[in-house]
């Protein structure tokens, strides 16, 4: 099978960069060196360069809670479309995220996140003579070591693909869920859904199941 190199090459690289993207999207989202408002005093958080801010810190209510960590209700989530001659789906209109944490412009069709989680998919063509099955599952093992990942779960089928992971980024522990699709024109739709481990069943998990119910592949 002289073809299986080149298709862990393409198949790792969409598995592995949306890991890796969102890796630097969350790093990028925490400040480690900032001031933080508690129980109505400014605190500092590491060494920041900026002093202390000038504006009131307001004590927050005991019942109100960061949006972040708020449970997501579905129903309630205004969403927006993608659609190509082979796929479509819906997807939740949150904020894109910053083109300098996406590896690979050309192949990230989506790329969202709120404030706790992030969506990225991209699209891969791959040749009609590599088995995608087979690949997928070799290259997997490869995965631990090169995005440093754990993988949780996973259901590999003929055209679809559905992977649980967890990494670390310094010392936040990261979870990602992937789930994958080929349309009939062999092109590999990747969709990941990514959050702190802590906060992921808040986060991201309410609007998974939405978004890929509304998969259609062609």
């Amino acid at each position: 099978m002289r073809f299986l190199p080149h298709v862990r090459t393409i198949t790792l690289f969409v598995i592995v960069a949306s890991f890796i993207g969102l890796a630097f999207w969350l790093r990028g989202s925490t400040n480690e060196d900032i001031w933080l408002c508690t129980e109505g005093q400014w605190i500092k958080h590491g060494n920041p360069t900026s002093p202390q801010p000038s504006i009131p810190c307001k004590k927050t209510e005991p019942s109100t809670a960061p949006s972040s960590l708020l449970p997501i209700n579905p129903s309630n989530q205004p969403m927006k479309s993608f659609e190509s001659a082979d796929f479509s789906l819906q997807y939740p209109d949150w904020p894109n995220m910053d083109p300098k944490t996406i590896l690979d412009t050309k192949r990230t069709k989506v790329a969202v996140r709120n404030e706790g989680c992030a969506l990225v998919m991209t699209v891969t063509p791959i040749p009609a003579n590599q088995d995608f099955q087979t690949a997928l599952e070799q290259l997997l093992s490869q995965q631990v070591a090169q995005a440093n990942a754990r993988i949780l779960s996973k259901n590999i089928a003929e055209s679809t693909s559905h992977v649980e992971a967890e990494f670390s980024v310094g010392s936040q522990a990261l979870k990602t869920d992937q789930y994958g699709f080929l349309s009939s024109e062999r092109n590999f739709y990747s969709i990941v859904f990514a959050a702190e481990q802590a906060s992921f069943a808040t986060a991201c998990k309410p609007m998974i199941d939405q978004t890929v119910k509304s998969v259609s592949v062609r």
